[in-house]
């Protein structure tokens, strides 16, 4: 049963953060030797059948199957351009980006850490070289701005920025996700198999008069005769009326759904079985009926569908303490029932082999305070769990199956977004009492936690990566229109950087034993002919082994590293390891991957720079960097991002958002690829008569107010 506030709040008074926690403040620099500290054993919040778990009459957190039939119809076969409702013009909206607080007196505080330095010249580990060629990654244009545009589901034909990204793979197929909610099929040898088919499509929201929302992720599951899930969060507002923003995104009472939707056999064009788990399930939840899930994170264990997001009330009241956040929420559903397609509930009442594991981390004390009160300004809502995310391994191979079923998650710790150097690895065991009819034996499901202090320090909240110059036409249209600032106003608004996002983990993986995550991070390097350091935006990652906690139920910490282009700046780090592990040399092949731009730092370098392109270097568990220092350029980019988020007087500040995620697979039996996605710039940017403020403008290669693009490739590390 669900615990009572009242209970909760007096257990966490009465637990305090573990000794030997790496607590950073600050003045404090960097520890050089890795500590390790346990966070403690918790029962999960809640367990039972998945159309249970509320108070109020009719409440269910989980319901469903709606079937929604197959998407063949959107083969590339068949594809023909699709007319646009409205006379040709789109409009634009920025996704909102729910943040927890941040305490008033943050502009005023130094780091907590010192941010972290590499040296380019002597060459030191972390600083990388850059090389143009693609070092043996093949890649295809994917879903770009003029495809969502399009869309016969987008009626506005409203722009979307961030462009955020998912990649899945398995069984011949290769599946792209992508914002305002659509998805892109390929073969394994990346040629288009569909026309880019709207989530709404695929989850029958458009019949029901409900909306994509966006974040959407996909993972294609081996189990059961293979299956693609996906995921997004759905609004219970149209898209005719401009769909989430007048829904989910403005404070709509029961508004706010995670739609699931799980294909019937092994083919990404379905039919599916849709799920859909109500945000507002609980009426115990500080902030219902206003809550928002946001950022679904997504992956698989032999037992578990694990869906995890983060809990934010869009109207009164607040959150726990009042402080606009209720902690990351995450929830480990019966894979089995979700693949097979079981109902929620039969005649009316939940059925006992649907079940579901729950844990509110918003409940569960952090090293530093609680959701409720932080140890340093005693406030609401800052030194919550948040962001936590879970490890997906590529393959059944590649399970974690001790204590009794297990599955893994990471998480930093920038509670002040002051950087950090601490990282948080989570673990749900016993999830095959899942299996179990009516959850009988779920009281052996657990969830614990662990510390690492002084691993490399990362520091990355706020900052914005550069871009290379080139034409800018929505730049000049904004100055035309005179929402450019200035005195005199220049001719065009002025371009800004890239947003990184922070320094959250955006992608976990699992292979060869190992979690696999990065983060962000700004960097100084260092050159012996230039008298200060370049300040860029590069990337911090660990890896966490997995064998000891099969062993002793305690994680061990393999390696760690920096990467920073020569010069240049990275965006949105992901990670991949190939699934088996080479006992000779005791590494397996690895990449990160990410988007790569840069205005050449202060020399100019690189003849200016790069437009934002896709990149990846290779590694391996042991390696503490990439090998050879060498990123490659997969795609390299043809302009600089113009969207409309990119331009400061249009007509207010604005944060420039790029693609908030990048994605990496590793697919076994496909010669050792690892297959990868990212946002780029597919094409050159037209100007003059030739740009207008139209969907599909420049001979349809980007849209009016957006011109992101992405990629998707496959290298063998």
């Amino acid at each position: 049963m669900y615990r009572q506030f009242a209970l909760l709040l007096l257990a966490i008074a009465l637990i305090v953060a573990p000794e030997g926690a790496s607590a950073a403040n600050p003045t404090g620099a960097a520890t050089s030797t890795v500590t390790s500290s346990p966070l403690g054993q918790f029962s999960p919040t809640f367990v039972g059948p998945a159309a249970t778990g509320c108070k109020a009459a009719g409440c269910s957190l989980l319901t469903g199957p709606f079937y929604s039939p197959s998407t063949a119809s959107f083969s590339e076969d068949s594809a023909v351009p699709i007319p646009l409702n409205n006379s040709g013009s789109g409009g634009h909206r920025e996704m909102p980006e729910p943040k927890r607080p941040r305490p008033p007196a943050q502009t005023a505080v130094t780091p907590f850490v010192v941010p972290p330095t590499v040296s380019c010249e002597p060459l030191g580990a972390g600083c990388d070289f850059i090389n143009s060629s693609a070092g043996g990654a093949v890649g295809v244009k994917g879903i770009n701005a003029a495809d969502n545009g399009e869309l016969s589901t987008n009626p506005l034909g409203i722009d979307i920025e961030p462009p955020d990204q998912g990649l899945c793979a398995g069984n011949g197929y290769v599946v792209e996700t992508n914002n305002q909610g659509s998805i892109l099929i390929f073969n394994a040898a990346l040629e288009r198999l569909s026309a880019v088919i709207p989530l709404d499509t695929v989850m029958g929201l458009t019949t029901r008069g409900w909306s994509s929302g966006g974040d959407p992720s996909c993972i294609y599951d081996y189990d059961n005769g293979g299956h693609w899930f996906f995921t997004e969060f759905v609004s219970a507002s149209s898209e005719a009326n401009e769909g989430p923003f007048t829904g989910c995104f403005a404070g709509v009472a029961y508004s706010c759904y995670e739609g699931i939707a799980v294909s019937q056999g092994s083919n990404p064009f379905g039919p599916y079985y849709v799920y859909f788990v109500d945000a507002n399930y609980n009426p115990a939840e500080p902030g219902y009926p206003f809550l928002l899930n946001d950022f679904a994170k997504i992956a698989t264990s032999r037992d578990a569908f694990l869906l995890f997001y983060d809990e934010f009330p869009t109207g009164p009241p607040a959150g726990l303490g009042g402080g606009g956040f209720n902690g990351a929420q995450e929830f480990a559903f019966s894979k089995k029932a979700l693949e097979l397609g079981l109902p929620t509930k039969i005649n009316g009442l939940p059925n006992p082999d649907f079940t579901v594991a729950h844990e509110n981390m918003g409940l569960i004390p952090t090293p530093n305070g609680t959701c409720f009160s932080d140890n340093e300004y005693h406030l609401p809502g800052i030194t919550c769990w948040y962001a936590v995310i879970p490890a997906n391994p590529p393959d059944p191979t590649q399970y974690d199956n001790s204590h009794g079923g297990s599955g893994f998650m990471l998480e930093s710790l920038d509670f002040y977004g002051l950087g950090d150097d601490r990282i948080a690895v989570f673990a749900w065991t016993g999830l095959e009492n899942l299996n179990s009819s009516g959850c009988s034996s779920c009281s052996a499901i657990q969830f614990d936690g662990q510390i690492f202090g002084g691993v490399l320090p990362y520091y990355g909240e706020g900052f914005l990566s550069e871009q290379a110059s080139g034409p800018i036409p929505l730049g000049d249209e904004c100055g035309a229109a005179g929402l450019s600032v200035g005195s005199p106003p220049p001719p065009s608004c002025p371009e800004n950087g890239i947003a990184n996002n922070g320094d959250d983990v955006t992608q976990a993986s699992q292979a060869q034993g190992q979690i696999w995550g990065a983060v962000s991070t700004e960097i100084n390097q260092t050159f012996s002919s230039e008298t200060s350091p370049e300040v860029h935006q590069g990337v911090a990652y660990w890896v966490i082994g997995t064998d000891s906690f099969d062993a002793s139920g305690q994680f061990s910490f393999t390696s760690q590293g920096y990467v920073s282009p020569m010069h240049e700046d990275v965006e949105f780090p992901a990670m991949a390891a190939e699934g088996y592990f080479y006992q000779d040399t005791g590494n397996g092949g690895a990449i990160m991957t990410f988007t790569l731009s840069g205005n050449g730092g202060p020399t100019g370098a690189n003849n200016g720079g790069f437009f934002p392109s896709t990149a990846y270097g290779r590694l391996a568990s042991f390696s503490n960097g990439l090998l050879g220092s060498v990123i490659n350029i997969a795609d390299m980019g043809q302009s600089p991002e113009d969207g409309f988020t990119e331009y400061d007087g249009y007509p207010s500040v604005y944060r420039p958002r790029w693609g908030d995620y990048s994605h990496a697979i590793f697919v076994p039996g496909s010669g050792g690829r690892i297959y990868f996605a990212n946002n780029y710039i597919e094409y050159d940017n037209c100007t003059g008569s030739d740009f207008t403020l139209s969907i599909g403008t420049c001979d349809g290669t980007r849209d009016g107010y957006a011109n992101w693009g992405t990629s998707v490739n496959y290298v063998v590390p």
